[in-house]
């Protein structure tokens, strides 16, 4: 069962990929356009540097690139998922198999992504000190796994409080305990804030005075767009394993009816 799970994850895993490289697409290269634009003027038109040659073209990157990228991380995403479904199914209260996928993509969403990206927010390309890009990764990577510690134990001390509170106090207070132990631990970690000070050219609509920052529009429209993109494959993958999960453990018994009556066969008379 497990195997089944696992496969049907994947594949509920790929089919989120692709409708993520649809939003991605339409909503997320854009900004990033935006800001690979205003590294060239940094680079080639204020400090003069030769360009360098790509080794992957724009156009290759934002549409074959994105694609194999969503489609690897939805698939090992889903993967994941459906083995964590299959040891949470039954163990959530009497949550069937689709409310079961919809609260552990929730649960996921927020530990894996929210608030990491709450903390952390992605930057589009010429944002960021390359240097630094090894310190920032840990602290991200920290930030997740404390994440995902918190939420694992708030799920367990729900389980424990819904035995002495009814389950809607227990959820509040474990959830009020995730918040306060995230707080304490996004609190505790350093920031750090590596927007460039240069100006964006007017090519794309933005001041040319070379004293304001980097636009915080184009930052702005980026960030939205990586969480968007977060809520629509988690959604879909929520969404679409639980209707295949439950095609495997919950079939519709008037189904599984007539699926026997058609292979029946009738008993022969001596």
């Amino acid at each position: 069962m497990v195997r089944t799970l696992l496969i049907r994850g994947m594949l509920a895993g790929a089919l989120a990929g692709l409708v993520g490289f649809v939003f991605a697409h339409t909503f997320g290269e854009p900004p990033v356009d935006a800001a690979i634009a205003f590294e060239s003027y940094v680079e080639y038109d204020l400090h003069h540097e030769e360009p360098e040659e790509e080794i992957v073209s724009r156009p290759l990157q934002s549409t074959a690139g994105l694609t194999t990228g969503v489609l690897i991380y939805g698939t090992a995403l889903g993967g994941f998922f459906g083995l964590v479904f299959a040891i949470a199914y039954g163990r959530l209260g009497g949550l069937g198999a689709r409310g079961t996928a919809a609260v552990l993509g929730l649960l996921g969403f927020v530990a894996i992504y929210l608030v990491p990206f709450l903390k952390y927010p992605p930057n589009p390309p010429s944002v960021g000190d390359g240097d630094t890009i090894q310190f920032r990764t840990l602290l991200y990577l920290t930030l997740l796994v404390a994440s995902i510690a918190a939420m694992v134990l708030a799920v367990r001390l729900q389980r424990r409080l819904a035995l002495r509170y009814d389950a809607w106090n227990a959820t509040l207070i474990a959830s009020a305990v995730y918040v306060v132990v995230m707080g304490i631990c996004c609190a505790l970690l350093p920031g750090y804030n590596e927007v460039p000070q240069q100006a964006l050219p007017s090519v794309i609509d933005a001041v040319t005075d070379l004293d304001v920052t980097f636009p915080p529009t184009v930052l702005w429209a980026f960030r939205v767009a990586s969480l968007g993109l977060q809520v629509v494959m988690w959604l879909t993958l929520s969404l679409v394993f639980g209707a295949l999960a439950r095609r495997v453990l919950e079939p519709d018994p008037a189904a599984t009816r007539v699926r026997t009556a058609r292979i029946a066969v009738p008993a022969q008379k001596v």
